[in-house]
């Protein structure tokens, strides 16, 4: 939904697809950026990252079951029962675990890893705000959303009256739960560290930053609503 001089606008099915691209690439660069980094990603992709490491199965399987499992819950959660929200939701996982490995490949291959702690710092957290920017976003278009910041968007204004940092922090705690869950088999905690710590406590507001201050003329519409 879009508002302009006091009038409230709906989105063609252009625009839609634009903000998607957009918010699609914007995110799955900013994770990229922060596992090549190496100085802590994102709670869910960590979380994937410590399961794998676990069970020594591929993150992408991880990613997978986390996208579909939790595409399901927000149905239950959002109290609608929309079929193709689910799979939009699905398909948005998919396509943005591919393009998250092909960020982090292309980014570790051209050294991002191989520079000095203190250089890979600011790296890390331009990635972890990108991910927000493109997280606020996809949001607002409210068209299709992966599962997990639809899950995001359902607990804030379903649950925490409308607070980006509560409904975000309460998502991570879950994926903070996966890695402890993990590390009693393995012993070991990948992908976890200051930019780990910089999304729990601080993406939520990097979102609502973003709400206000990146395509502002861009609202949020009703989240059980496409």
């Amino acid at each position: 939904m879009y508002y302009i001089d006091g009038q409230f606008y709906q989105l063609g099915l252009k625009q839609k697809i634009s903000f998607f691209v957009i918010s699609l690439i914007v995110n799955s660069f900013g994770n990229g950026l922060s596992v090549a980094s190496s100085m802590g990603s994102a709670p869910w992709t960590a979380s994937a990252a410590n399961l794998s490491n676990a069970s020594g199965l591929p993150i992408g399987i991880f990613l997978a079951l986390v996208a579909i499992s939790v595409a399901f819950l927000n149905m239950f959660l959002a109290m609608n029962f929309n079929w193709t929200r689910l799979i939009g939701n699905i398909i948005f996982g998919l396509s943005f675990s591919f393009l998250v490995s092909f960020f982090a490949n292309y980014f570790v291959s051209i050294g991002i890893h191989s520079l000095a702690w203190w250089l890979r710092i600011p790296i890390d957290f331009f990635g972890i705000w990108t991910i927000g920017v493109a997280i606020s976003i996809y949001q607002r278009v409210n068209w299709i959303l992966h599962p997990l910041d639809d899950l995001t968007n359902i607990l804030r204004f379903d649950y925490f009256h409308g607070n980006a940092s509560t409904a975000q922090m309460s998502n991570f705690a879950a994926a903070i739960g996966l890695s402890i869950f993990a590390f009693i088999f393995s012993h070991q905690f990948v992908a976890l560290g200051i930019g780990t710590v910089l999304s729990f406590f601080f993406q939520g507001r990097n979102i609502a930053w973003s709400d206000k201050h990146i395509f502002k003329h861009l609202v949020h519409g009703d989240v059980r609503g496409n």
